[in-house]
This record gives C-alpha cells, structure tokens and sequence, in this order.
C-alpha cells in the first residue's frame, strides 16, 4: 500500500458508495472521486449478517452503507456501485415485500443512481463484507 491510505472528503467531486453483501456480512466503501477523476478512499465499514436471500442481503448492503456514511452525501447526489444487477430496478419495484418497501422509503430520502459494476472490478468492498 502507499500513502495516504484514506483521504479526507471534499466538496467538490463526486461521492461513490460501493456496497458488497456475502453470507458471512456486509460491506461498504466511501470514495471521493475528485473532478479530475481520481477516486480517494473516504471510509470503510463492515458487519456481520445472517444468511438470508441474495437480493435482500445485496439491499441491505446499499441500506446499511447509506446509513453509515450519511454525513458523507446526505442532500448530494451520489452513485451506489453493487455488483448485485438486480438492484438496478429498485425505483421500478411495484409492489415490494413490506421490509424491501421500508428499505426502499429510506433509500428515496436520497439523490442517488445505481451503477451494476462487475464482481471482479468490486474487489475494493468484496473483502470486506466476507470478513466482517
């Protein structure tokens, strides 16, 4: 590793949460990307979970990550990386499930898109979410 292993968030630039879910727990990574494209480790977090379905665990993940670093992108716009491609249509979900609807009304309270980025190109949050 090389110097500076985290960087402190600016304000202008992009915020990038990638979240990762796994059976054993869940991850997520806050970067800056800064206007010239560089993207800076902001903060790292993980935790245990249960087994549970794929694409609720995957959820979760965005859930929890958002929650962790709200102060980071809260009244911002800011992309959500998943390699879970089924969470590309949460915004079109038409009747979900009442606990994927809670999550769902939680994740509207912010300016988001959500971008599907490969598992082997996720590597940065893989880690974590499979030694919570």
């Amino acid at each position: 590793m090389t110097e500076p292993i985290l960087a402190l968030p600016t304000d202008d630039g992009q915020f990038v949460l990638d979240t990762d879910a796994s059976d054993q727990g869940l991850g997520a990574v806050i970067s800056n990307q800064t206007p010239s494209g560089e993207e800076r480790v902001v903060a790292y977090a993980s935790q245990r979970r249960l087994k549970d379905e794929t694409t609720r665990k995957e959820l979760l993940a965005v859930v929890y990550g958002l929650r962790q670093f709200r102060q980071y992108h809260h009244f911002r716009h800011i992309i959500i990386r998943t390699d879970h491609a089924a969470l590309s249509w949460l915004r079109r979900t038409p009747e979900p499930m009442p606990q994927m609807a809670h999550w769902l009304t939680f994740i509207e309270e912010f300016d988001y898109e959500i971008q599907h980025r490969a598992g082997r190109q996720h590597g940065n949050v893989d880690g974590l979410s499979r030694r919570p």
